[in-house]
């Protein structure tokens, strides 16, 4: 029985070691790379930006799962100093990763205290990593800088699980 992980597609096409011998076809990933791999496409959809909302959806069940609703919204205009804006920045976050990233269920995405800068925003996202067969409680550090309005966002620091 073949231990690991599978690649995404996008991994199989692009080989970013060219001088291996090892295919990216027929690579496996242990749990540590699949989190490093599920950081880096969570990281990816939320630079994306759309043009709808949720308003915008009611009624098109089939479009809220569409590349049409890939990444999140542009927040510029809301204000941090809002408790109601920031709980809406989260509920976006939680709703984009749902929406598509399938290898996260029951996600939490909470705004963390600024811990290293005041010139960004630190978001925690907890969630459970499924894929088949594993099965885990996984957490990932986003930060924000709203000059550049990009995201990073990497695997926690801390320990995820409870």
């Amino acid at each position: 029985m073949v231990k690991g992980f599978e690649p995404n597609l996008l991994d199989k096409l692009f080989d970013n070691e060219p001088r291996n011998p090892a295919s990216p076809v027929l690579k496996r990933l242990n749990i540590e790379e699949l989190k490093d791999m599920v950081a880096r496409d969570v990281e990816c959809l939320l630079n994306t930006r759309i043009i709808f909302n949720e308003d915008d959806l009611k009624g098109f069940e089939q479009c809220k799962r569409s590349a049409a609703t890939y990444g999140l919204n542009d927040f510029a205009g809301l204000s941090l100093a809002s408790f109601n804006d920031r709980v809406y920045i989260c509920r976006s976050i939680e709703n984009a990763i749902a929406r598509h990233e399938t290898r996260l269920k029951n996600v939490k995405v909470s705004l963390e205290g600024d811990r290293r800068s005041i010139n960004s925003l630190h978001f925690s996202i907890s969630a459970m990593l499924e894929v088949n067969p594993a099965k885990e409680h996984v957490s990932f550090d986003a930060l924000l800088q709203p000059s550049s309005q990009k995201y990073s966002v990497s695997k926690s620091r801390r320990v995820a699980g409870g």
